[in-house]
């Protein structure tokens, strides 16, 4: 399925529902793992009053956040935020991006080692002449 990339969000609860409709998951499955121990009715209803800007009596807390990014997907509130506070949007890390990233970070290590290497020598020099 592909992923659809939203232009602008209406705000951050805009962001968390279509993250949750993408995630082809029910509110239901996700309300049960963020409250986990609450019946899964009672905890749908906490879900959806927390998603409510109007409700003030249950919010969602960072961990709640958390579960919910990982439950659905976390693009779209990471988009919202970074459209809000004027970043640009982070391009997903793929395999062969993150396979890059370490063989660059290998070979770094590399030349500094190889530069190590070749200083030793005289490092060693200077501790007999003493």
């Amino acid at each position: 399925m592909m992923k659809p990339e939203y232009l602008f969000y209406d705000g951050p609860y805009d962001a968390l529902e279509k993250s949750i409709a993408y995630s082809g998951k029910t509110k239901k499955s996700i309300a049960s793992s963020l409250y986990p121990g609450r019946q899964s009715e009672t905890a749908k209803s906490l879900l959806s009053r927390a998603m409510s800007p109007e409700n003030t009596d249950v919010r969602l807390s960072i961990e709640n956040m958390l579960v919910l990014m990982k439950e659905t997907r976390p693009d779209d509130l990471l988009y919202f935020l970074c459209d809000y506070f004027g970043f640009e949007r982070p391009k997903r890390k793929t395999t062969d991006r993150i396979k890059q990233d370490i063989a660059a970070e290998v070979r770094e290590m590399n030349h500094k080692l190889a530069a190590l290497l070749r200083q030793l020598p005289e490092l060693e020099d200077d501790e007999e002449s003493k």
